[in-house]
């Protein structure tokens, strides 16, 4: 991706040669200032360090000289490695939520959890959200995340800040994707945040659905077919 030519750039100039951790670190620090390294590992025997910035990952050549994005995949066991670390990471991300800045639908026996990125006008999420009656009977609890699509300066952003800054966010986001006009008092509401957590879980339009396991649903799915899916990743994880 563009926004990182310059960092990768960087990387071919630092000349890490059999350094540990805490060496390839320092140095990545140290030409690139300001920018924080949420994880840094070396990859096995592969001769790859693979790094997260800011929900990405990016791996460099031990010795400093190439640096990419990309998936990494065994051909011995025919494991995709990044594909299994961006679950990891997604897991983890979701699990650490403040469940008091969601908009949470609760069923009355939860048997799954969803966490859905949702646009006010986005006709999919209206429709999912027209059929939270039957999500919830089937026991599936939805955790709502702002995602205004047209971003942060938008009409979106700012319908949406208005479901989160009003008395009662769950009755004002059925208004709201009902077409009505949602008036609310300003608020420090975690909009913002929220889509730039979903921009770095790769939500790219909404809705969209994540998994407890970080598994990613990109798009509208059937009560019906969504609980008969959830059943069956269920009984192949045990």
């Amino acid at each position: 991706m563009l926004k990182y030519a310059l960092w990768l750039s960087l990387f071919l100039s630092i000349g890490i040669v059999q350094a540990d951790d805490t060496d390839v670190k320092k140095k990545l620090e140290a030409v690139m200032p300001g920018v924080t390294f949420d994880s840094l590992r070396k990859l096995d025997n592969t001769g790859l360090y693979e790094t997260v910035i800011n929900g990405e990952i990016i791996y460099f050549s031990e010795d400093g000289r190439y640096a990419f994005q990309g998936d990494v995949i065994s051909l011995e066991t025919r494991q995709n490695i990044t594909e299994a670390q961006r679950l990891k990471l997604r897991k983890e991300k979701l699990a650490s939520l403040d469940e008091a800045d969601l908009i949470i639908y609760e069923p009355k026996d939860t048997k799954y959890t969803l966490t859905v990125f949702t646009d006010i006008d986005c006709g999919y999420c209206r429709k999912l959200h027209s059929q939270m009656d039957a999500y919830n009977d089937l026991g599936i609890r939805i955790r709502y995340m702002a995602f205004p699509r047209a971003g942060i300066d938008s009409e979106s952003y700012d319908k949406i800040e208005a479901v989160w800054c009003a008395d009662d966010p769950k009755q004002a986001m059925t208004d709201a994707k009902n077409g009505k006009k949602v008036e609310s008092e300003q608020c420090s509401s975690p909009v913002k945040a929220q889509y730039q957590i979903g921009r770095q879980l790769g939500v790219t339009g909404t809705p969209a659905l994540f998994l407890e396991s970080g598994e990613m649903l990109p798009g509208y799915v059937p009560p019906s077919r969504l609980k008969k899916l959830l059943d069956d990743k269920a009984k192949s994880a045990s």
